[in-house]
């Protein structure tokens, strides 16, 4: 056991010949009735190989959408899918055919989901069927609650282990994530393990100095980031980027121009000033905006304009040049770093350059780079780099800003509790 962490992982628990609950986040974006996102259906892949290799019979719980939604879904499509990523076998619970909402719960711990598990051999995974069909799922309440469910006292009494492989679902207290702890020895899968690991290194404790780049059009979030982790003296430096840093020179006096206030107020970011005017207050060394900016202007160019040259009546699209030499040049001095979001309208050409560069700066850097988002994993992948070029990147995404804004994640302090009370079990 790895003393040094507070949880369990999968290489704690005993796994061969054993019947181990994993729970993994795989919720795609579904075009057209269609799966169209894989990544993390392939992260989910490793834990299931690493368990099967050991010899468990893998059983498998995921959700998709929510009831009412239009990508609320069977996981017939996903668990075609993960098999492909996988070398173990994968079986799908339904059959050959996507169950009605009405019959999911049936295939997640019925009598025909019940007999599948019981006829698993060790080495094969079998999928259930969207956990989120069942209403006690989503109930409020704590762990030992949700240990209650129906379902959750229903697999346990088939299961031996429970491992939870989906971080991006972490911060929420539902019964699949955390109901499970109460009642078996419980671990983090190889994903989970891995966020948490560079979670800490990069935000618990961090080589200093810590910087932080911060972009994108959610001001909220970043505020919040920059709140909680310069309070604790985890963050030195924040350089901003996109909508955020738009907020942070109206904060500091600028007039930006009638598109890009309009713009703001049209996102609803606005009211955010006086909090942005707060951190400017305690942090104004520590926060740093834009020298120069990006327009387009009315002939359709790119201009560069410095900022004191504000206002002017074209909306501002990127950083400009003279701000990515100052940014490469704080992110190549940094002990460890941190990306959540980009610096400009990354999707079209030349305003791409920005975060283009600040990617690259965190590519080229020896400091260890914790990198998530939304889109800053698109433009990772626009921009033909590859996740290994970086220390870590994160597909998680309210559960990673809940984790840099300080809060505590249920499903990690589920496992946290499950390691006090299975440990001298599992040894």
């Amino acid at each position: 056991m790895t003393a040094a962490k507070p949880y369990l992982t999968v290489d704690d628990l005993r796994v061969k010949d054993k019947t181990v609950l994993l729970r993994v986040d795989i919720n795609a974006p579904i075009v057209d009735g269609k799966v169209a996102g894989k990544d993390r259906i392939e992260a989910a892949a490793a834990t299931v190989d690493h368990l099967a290799s050991k010899g468990a019979k893998v059983v498998i719980l995921a959700h998709q959408g929510r009831k009412g939604d239009a990508d609320f879904t069977s996981l017939r499509e996903h668990a075609a899918i993960l098999g492909s990523f996988t070398k173990a076998k994968v079986h799908w619970v339904g059959g050959s055919e996507a169950a009605s909402p009405d019959a999911m719960g049936d295939l997640i711990f019925g009598p025909r989901a019940l007999a599948a598990i019981k006829a698993l051999k060790p080495g094969e995974a079998l999928m259930l069927e969207n956990v989120r069909a069942l209403d006690d799922e989503t109930k409020k309440g704590k762990a030992a609650d949700h240990a209650k469910a129906e379902f959750v006292k229903a697999l346990a009494g088939v299961a031996d282990a429970f491992v939870n492989d989906a971080f991006s679902a972490a911060h929420r207290s539902q019964a699949s994530l955390v109901g499970f702890t109460e009642l078996m020895p419980s671990g983090a899968g190889l994903t989970m393990d891995r966020e948490l690991t560079a979670l800490a290194k990069a935000v618990d404790a961090p080589e200093p100095p810590a910087v932080y780049f911060l972009g994108g059009s959610k001001p909220e979030d970043s505020i919040a980031v920059m709140r909680a982790n310069f309070a604790k003296g985890t963050l030195d430096v924040a350089l901003l980027g996109g909508l955020v840093a738009n907020l942070f020179l109206v904060a500091r006096g600028h007039q930006l121009g009638k598109p890009s206030m309009e713009l703001l107020e049209k996102k609803g970011i606005l009211p955010l000033l006086p909090e942005a005017e707060k951190l400017l207050e305690q942090y104004d060394a520590q926060i740093v905006t834009p020298q120069d900016v990006m327009i387009k202007d009315g002939h359709g160019q790119p201009q560069a304009v410095w900022v004191e040259d504000l206002p002017v009546n074209f909306p501002i699209l990127d950083v400009g040049p003279e701000t990515i030499v100052a940014y490469v040049e704080e992110i190549g001095a940094a002990g460890s770093l941190m990306m959540n979001g980009p610096a400009g309208l990354y999707e079209e050409k030349p305003y791409d350059k920005g975060t283009r560069a600040v990617l690259d700066a965190f590519a080229r850097s020896d400091a260890f780079s914790l990198l998530g988002g939304g889109h800053t994993i698109t433009a990772i992948g626009e921009f033909d780099l590859q996740h290994e070029d970086f220390g870590y990147v994160s597909l998680a995404g309210g559960a990673l800003m809940a984790y840099l804004t300080g809060e505590a994640l249920p499903a990690v302090e589920a496992l946290k509790a499950n390691k006090a009370r299975f440990a001298s079990k599992v040894h």
